[in-house]
């Protein structure tokens, strides 16, 4: 039982020898064939780069630079290549799922993983390396220039190896290398990967950068549609769905929205100018009649629509260039600056000197003035309710007032009717206004100073500290980010007296170009030429920034602009936009895209449009005259001189002689700005107002369908006739039209509604003109000479809209 046991147990021990053996051998001989198949794939790989396995290896096997393969993808590769006696499982082993480039080939692997290593120590990534061995920024190195580099880095090997790396890195044989082509080194998957996908979205970005940029050219070069290097039709919707397009596209729209801002403006002050005859005018009798001295949108859109004005300009873009603060309303000053500086002038030298502007019309010297005759051409006045302007400017002057602002403005606010005079209830109206604090400041050079010299201290540059204040980026700073921008810095002193020196034209914002004119014009500079060659600014710093990291030097800022012949200074440039710190390396320092891209957001340069603007507004611009004069109204025609008893001889309402006095007062201004602004004041220019009348009346009349109505009409506007003595004097009222008596003794102007007030019933004969002249002169408050002014101005005071 024993030696039974014994030999049972040699036979297993033999058994299991010869299996373990056997194992072995099968091991060893799965080894050789997996050598085997390896040294036949390395000899394909060899084969396939050129004589160098590494090329191979990347060009076949490894595109992405992962350094590995994995099992089905190999088998893959395998049948590709044609190694279908190749076993991708044998050739992997046994328990592995992917083939290492070190497995394959360790010599090769090792020297792969010793640059890996040295880049990931010593630089940190793929793209600090490149940084620093493409020392003179051209964007790829040869083979020499990539020995020498990485040699001069500190690489420890030979020349050989960097040799064999370089046709390695060199995938697409194209005798240099790139950072792209380089990017595979990163030791880490995850920033690989990252790296190549950013990498091959800035190769995107740049192709559809150039495929814009060639579109753009091709279909501004004005060929025929027809023409065969023309743009195809078919193919604009997908080139102009490029980013580079969209931006272009989207500018386009800015600039198309800002040019119908200034136009709806320039429309609507030419249609106040020439209705009420000024804007200030236009503001207290049509726009704000109640003295509320503000209006909301609904206010301004009722006001258009009430004119037929909605028809002329567009209103959504009206009240956005009124309403430059954003605050939902407008005021006097959004309507007419410059008189509203000078109403607020006047408003304070008045409440100083008396307490109010009521008080200054019952000075002694104010009644002294009322009390003497007042003269007005041939024609004179005594009235204790009413002083005509000439008078009333000389009585303020002898009071000590010295204007500082548009005279002719501030007048006609206050001459209501537009009648040549002014009375106590419209310095009752100035009373009841409460300008701003900046309207009512004297400028102060030394208050502004100060301002900039805290805004410079602490942002370090004048486009920053703009930057800081100008919060919307839209080049324009209202009074209201005015004042927010001054308490954030702490400034103590007179905001009002430095917002009135920088806004020297009271257009109620000041711009980069009040604020630092120098630095305006080189930005702008740079943003026409930039608009002009790649669409918009930002786009053009994606232009520059050819490693896509987001940043730009100095030195490639300024080659890019001289490549682009740009005339500006690029170093004024990159101080001006870039970081202010003093310790930084002035060549180390970097501006990104935002340092640059407000700049899309800024209007451009319209100067010759504004011009045309003014011009065809009929006004001066503000800062041609900083102080403008008062000019006196052209003398009427003369009148006769006989008292309301004796016959009138009518003329008509126009004649030669009239036309060409007008004419002379106009000539007789010293320059083109006053006699354009005697036209604007005075409402000289009878025969438009009378022909819109006209129209207005006839319209309607068609309208009501009333024969009495559109026979009255024709008869007021009919040429009078002769008159002749021996008619009866119950005709003469048929023969008197109703467009020639006012308020202001001139033919063709109405001062007010009652104008026409005795001629609804169509009859008014020499009678009735003796009753209104003996009922003058009972009152004993008024004496006038001519015998149609006792009808006129006491009929103007009995109108319930002069009161």
């Amino acid at each position: 039982m024993g030696c039974y046991c014994f030999s049972l147990t040699c036979v297993c021990v033999c058994v299991l020898g010869l299996r373990r053996k056997s194992a072995l051998l099968e091991e060893q001989s799965q080894e050789l064939r997996r050598a085997k198949e390896r040294h036949a794939l390395i000899s394909t790989l060899t084969d396939k780069g050129g004589g160098y396995f590494l090329v191979g290896w990347r060009r076949e096997l490894d595109p992405d630079g992962s350094m590995d393969v994995e099992l089905k993808e190999l088998d893959w590769h395998l049948r590709r290549l044609g190694l279908l006696e190749l076993s991708a499982r044998n050739i992997v082993g046994p328990s592995a799922e992917s083939l290492t480039l070190e497995d394959l080939s360790k010599k090769d692997g090792d020297l792969v993983r010793r640059v890996r290593e040295w880049i990931k120590e010593k630089f940190g990534s793929p793209a600090d390396v490149w940084n620093v061995i493409d020392a003179k920024q051209t964007g790829s190195l040869d083979r020499a220039g990539w020995t020498s580099s990485c040699l001069a880095a500190g690489f420890d090997g030979t020349v050989e190896e960097l040799h064999y790396l370089f046709q390695f890195v060199d995938i697409d044989e194209g005798g240099s290398i790139n950072k792209e082509e380089i990017l595979f080194l990163e030791t880490d998957s995850q920033a690989r990967d990252k790296a190549i996908f950013e990498e091959k979205m800035k190769s995107k970005g740049q192709v559809e950068r150039l495929w814009a940029s060639v579109y753009w050219s091709e279909l501004h070069k004005g060929h025929s549609p027809l023409s065969r290097t023309a743009p195809r039709p078919w193919m604009a919707k997908a080139f102009e769905a490029l980013p580079p397009l969209v931006i272009v596209q989207r500018q386009h729209r800015l600039r198309e929205a800002r040019r119908t801002q200034r136009q709806s403006k320039s429309k609507f002050l030419k249609f106040l100018r020439e209705k009420y005859g000024s804007c200030a005018r236009a503001w207290r009798r049509g726009i704000d009649p109640d003295g509320h001295f503000f209006a909301d949108k609904l206010i301004l859109r009722h006001f258009c629509r009430q004119h037929e004005l909605d028809y002329q300009v567009h209103m959504p873009s009206l009240w956005t260039t009124l309403d430059s603060d954003s605050d939902g309303k407008i005021s006097l000053q959004d309507i007419s600056p410059l008189g509203a500086v000078a109403l607020a002038s006047f408003r304070a030298w008045c409440r100083k000197k008396c307490g109010s502007c009521r008080a200054v019309w019952s000075l002694p010297e104010m009644e002294k003035a009322r009390a003497s005759p007042q003269l007005s051409g041939d024609s004179r006045l005594i009235s204790v309710k009413k002083m005509l302007i000439g008078h009333f400017v000389e009585s303020l002057k002898a009071l000590g007032w010295i204007c500082s602002g548009d005279q002719a403005e501030m007048l006609s606010a206050l001459d209501f009717f537009n009648a040549g005079f002014v009375s106590q209830a419209d310095l009752y109206w100035l009373d009841t206004w409460e300008p701003p604090l900046f309207l009512i400041s004297e400028p102060s050079e030394e208050a502004w100073n100060e301002v900039k010299h805290i805004l410079l201290e602490r942002y370090g540059s004048p486009l920053h500290a703009w930057r800081e204040l100008d919060l919307d980026g839209q080049n324009e700073v209202s009074w209201t980010e005015f004042v927010a921008g001054c308490r954030r810095v702490r400034f103590k002193g007179d905001v009002g007296a430095a917002w009135r020196y920088i806004d020297n034209d009271a257009s109620g914002y000041i711009s980069m170009e009040e604020f630092s004119p120098d630095i305006y014009n080189v930005l702008m500079s740079f943003k026409q030429w930039a608009s002009r060659l790649y669409g918009s600014v930002g786009n053009a710093f994606k232009n520059f920034d050819k490693e896509g990291n987001g940043t730009l030097t100095l030195h490639i800022l300024r080659r890019c602009c001289q490549k682009g012949k740009w005339s500006g200074d690029a170093q004024e440039l990159f101080q001006c936009v870039g970081p202010t710190s003093s310790r930084q390396d002035p060549s180390k320092k970097l501006i990104t895209v935002e340092d640059v891209a407000f700049l899309d957001l800024w209007p451009d340069r319209e100067k010759d449009d504004k011009v045309e603007d003014e011009e065809s507004c009929g006004s001066p611009s503000p800062k041609s005259d900083s102080h403008p004069r008062l000019f006196k109204k052209p003398a009427p025609p003369p009148v006769p001189t006989s008292t309301a008893r004796s016959t009138p001889k009518l003329a008509r309402p126009e004649t030669t002689s009239s036309l060409r006095k007008e004419q002379s007062a106009v000539l007789a201004a010293s320059s083109p700005q006053k006699a354009a602004q005697i036209q604007r004041t005075y409402n000289c220019c009878r025969s438009l107002q009378r022909r819109g009348y006209q129209q207005r009346h006839h319209k309607y009349a068609s309208k009501s369908k009333l024969p009495w109505l559109d026979k009255l009409h024709r008869l007021c506007h009919e040429a009078p006739m002769a008159f002749d003595s021996s008619k009866d004097r119950s005709d003469v009222s048929a023969e008197v039209p109703i467009g020639n008596l006012d308020t202001t003794g001139a033919p063709g102007q109405r001062g007010c509604r009652c104008s026409a007030f005795a001629f609804v019933g169509g009859q008014i004969g020499q009678d009735q003109l003796r009753m209104h002249d003996m009922r003058a002169n009972a009152s004993g408050s008024e004496r006038f000479t001519g015998w149609e002014q006792p009808l006129l101005l006491k009929q103007h005071e009995d109108c319930p809209s002069a009161n």
